[in-house]
């Protein structure tokens, strides 16, 4: 009996069983060799990566013997944030000279105060009269910032700490000032600005009206019902008027400074009593507790002064108080901005100890006497375990404190392993920018090698207060990504759908994403034109 022919529909379904089974093992082998070439090109894209950064160290310590050299490569490099800088002292003077004649202001050329009121009597005339008067401009410059300062007859010190008072007058416009301080930073490759602005006589009148009190809880409480949330609204209002001020400018004048993002910490100022500071603190911790630009606070003025002096471990509580109350607000201290003979030996003994134990700081500013300090090992070992940064402005410790190579602490932080950031202070007053924090480190210490600088560029938005979480799964160390961008490779303009999502609900995780972007295309055009010129 002949076999029984299969019929067209059973022959039927064996094919297309059969061009199923193809059809997977085809799927399954393409999908493995585009996982494959994925990771072929991921692997390439890391290894051209790896190979400019190599380049650009080599080329980096050729050049580092020549200033000029290093100047046009750390312009050129991107420098993620200044993260140590006051609004006022960071506008250079002739900016300040055009605000206060736009304001048609009038300067005394007794002192080069400024005056809205006194033209024409009490020695006085308009500040634009400077524009042809080539010696008067000079003269207020002088007057205003540290330039020609060896030629002074008060010690540089005291001349910078002088100026602020001179030159306040023409400060009144801070969205105009802000924009010129985005501007400059966009022109010197700098993304984050954050900004040191006071508390304000508000805050200080109402902790005078108050009334001191030892008991800070009770203090505090009066605060409250004299109005302390009322000032505080009031500021954060201004804090964002300011911002959004400077942005118009900047937009109606078609200037990319826009693209500057800029935060801001509150200042209270050490110098006043203590009932001023205390109220100017709480000010500044409620103001930083509920505003989405103010991201900290701080407390500044110079460390000698007798208020500063005899109420400093006080002022300390006082901060760590307000931590207590407003634990998750961003603290960072002026402390240790001092140098032996300008106070007596025991004040040299404790203040950055103290900024990071009961102040809580999470930065620290300056730092210059920490081998002065009794413990001083103990101190730098906790900041190094609770990852306190340290930021470092050479220009400033060397024209106010004389402190400078060898004498200064910068080796010493760097050699604990103590987080670094470099910053400017005071750039207008001073007459430097970021660019030349990076020169004087290269100059004064050879062993800093190009990947130190880049770790201290990263350092300055890791350690920033920028809101959200960080790029990176490990604080300070730029080896691992946090696990939504694991797959990705930082800085590429095309993340995977997981990391983009973590990238627009973190603004910190954001700007970092960015620079490293940055990063990589300047180490990249910086290795390709070395090479190419020789």
């Amino acid at each position: 009996m002949k076999p029984r022919a299969k019929s067209a529909t059973l022959i039927d379904l064996e094919l297309v069983s059969k061009l199923k089974s193809t059809t997977v093992v085809f799927l399954i082998v393409f999908l493995i060799l585009s996982a494959l070439i994925l990771l072929a090109e991921g692997r390439s894209e890391e290894y051209s990566a790896t190979l400019s950064v190599e380049q650009v160290a080599r080329q980096f310590d050729a050049l580092r013997q020549n200033p000029e050299e290093l100047r046009a490569f750390f312009l050129a490099m991107p420098k993620g944030g200044d993260i140590h800088n006051h609004l006022t002292g960071a506008v250079y003077a002739e900016y300040l000279i055009d605000q206060a004649s736009a304001e048609d202001y009038c300067i005394n050329l007794d002192n080069y105060t400024i005056s809205p009121n006194y033209c024409g009597s009490n020695n006085s005339q308009p500040v634009k009269d400077a524009y042809s008067n080539s010696k008067l401009y000079g003269q207020i410059i002088d007057a205003w910032s540290m330039r020609d300062s060896e030629l002074l007859d008060e010690s540089k010190r005291d001349h910078f700490f002088n100026t602020f008072g001179t030159f306040g007058g023409a400060t009144s416009n801070t969205s105009a000032l802000l924009a010129d301080l985005r501007s400059s930073a966009f022109l010197e490759n700098v993304a984050y600005l954050e900004i040191m602005t006071g508390a304000g006589s508000a805050a200080a009148n109402l902790g005078r009206n108050v009334g001191w009190n030892d008991n800070l809880s009770i203090f505090y409480n009066r605060l409250i019902d004299y109005g302390l949330n009322s000032i505080a609204q009031n500021l954060s209002d201004y804090i964002n008027d300011t911002d959004s001020g400077s942005l118009r400018i900047l937009k109606n004048r078609g200037d990319p400074g826009s693209n500057v993002t800029v935060r801001y910490l509150l200042t209270a100022t050490r110098t006043m009593p203590k009932e001023r500071v205390f109220g100017q603190l709480a000010a500044a911790f409620d103001v930083a507790n509920r505003s989405s630009l103010v991201v900290g606070v701080n407390l500044l003025s110079p460390e000698d002064n007798w208020n500063a002096r005899v109420n400093y471990s006080l002022q300390m509580r006082m901060v760590g108080f307000l931590h207590g109350i407003y634990p998750n607000v961003n603290i960072a201290l002026h402390a240790g901005e001092l140098n032996l003979g300008l106070v007596p030996t025991d004040d040299l003994r404790f203040h950055i100890k103290e900024a990071v134990e009961v102040g809580r700081a999470s930065r620290i500013g300056h730092g210059v006497d920490i081998m002065w300090e009794l413990n001083c090992d103990r101190t730098l070992n906790e900041m190094v375990r609770n990852r306190v940064a340290i930021e470092i402005m050479p220009v400033s410790n060397q024209i106010i404190l004389g402190v400078t190579g060898k004498n200064h602490p910068f080796p010493v932080y760097f050699e604990r392993g103590v987080p670094i950031v470099l910053a400017t202070d005071d750039a207008g007053v001073l007459r430097t920018d970021l660019s030349e924090q990076f020169v004087v480190i290269a100059s004064e210490y050879p062993k800093i090698k190009y990947q130190d600088f880049k770790k201290f560029v990263r350092n300055s938005i890791e350690y920033s207060f920028l809101q959200g979480r960080s790029l990176w799964s490990s604080q300070g160390d730029y080896t691992k990504l946090v696990a939504e961008c694991s797959r990705c490779c930082p800085g590429s303009k095309a993340p995977n759908a997981k990391c983009k999502a973590f990238l627009d609900s973190n603004e910190k995780a954001r700007i970092e994403w960015k620079l490293e972007g940055d990063l990589a295309a300047f180490e990249k055009k910086y290795a390709i034109g070395k090479t190419n010129a020789q």
